[in-house]
C-alpha cells in the first residue's frame, strides 16, 4: 500500500513539474502567440513621396520626406506598384535604403 501511494505521489509531482516547466518555457519565449505576429507593410510612391501602409489598410501608417523622383528609375517603378516588406526591422532597413 505504501508503495502504491509513493508511486502515485511521484506521478503527481512529475506531472506538476512538466506543467510548470512548459509554462515557464512559454513565458520566457515571449508569452502568447499574439505577441509574435509579424506585421506586413507596403511601401508606395504617392504624390512623389514614399508612403507606408500596413498590409490590408487604406490609411497611411507613415509618410516619409523621401521623394521618389530622387530614386533610381527601377526603384521608382517598383514603388509605383508597391513594395511589400515583412516586419518592422525589414521596414526600417528598406526605408533606410531608399532614404540614403
Amino acid at each position: 500500500m505504501k508503495k502504491a501511494i509513493c508511486i502515485a505521489v511521484t506521478g503527481v509531482i512529475l506531472i506538476a513539474s512538466v506543467c510548470v516547466n512548459a509554462l515557464a518555457s512559454s513565458q520566457s519565449a515571449g508569452g502568447t502567440a499574439a505577441e509574435h505576429t509579424v506585421n506586413r507593410y507596403v511601401i508606395k510612391s504617392e504624390s512623389g513621396r514614399l508612403v507606408v501602409y500596413k498590409s490590408g489598410e487604406d490609411t497611411p501608417f507613415m509618410t516619409t520626406e523621401t521623394f521618389s523622383n530622387h530614386l533610381p528609375k527601377s526603384d521608382a517603378e517598383k514603388l509605383e506598384r508597391g513594395v511589400e516588406v515583412e516586419g518592422e526591422q525589414s521596414l526600417r532597413k528598406t526605408l533606410e535604403d531608399y532614404c540614403s
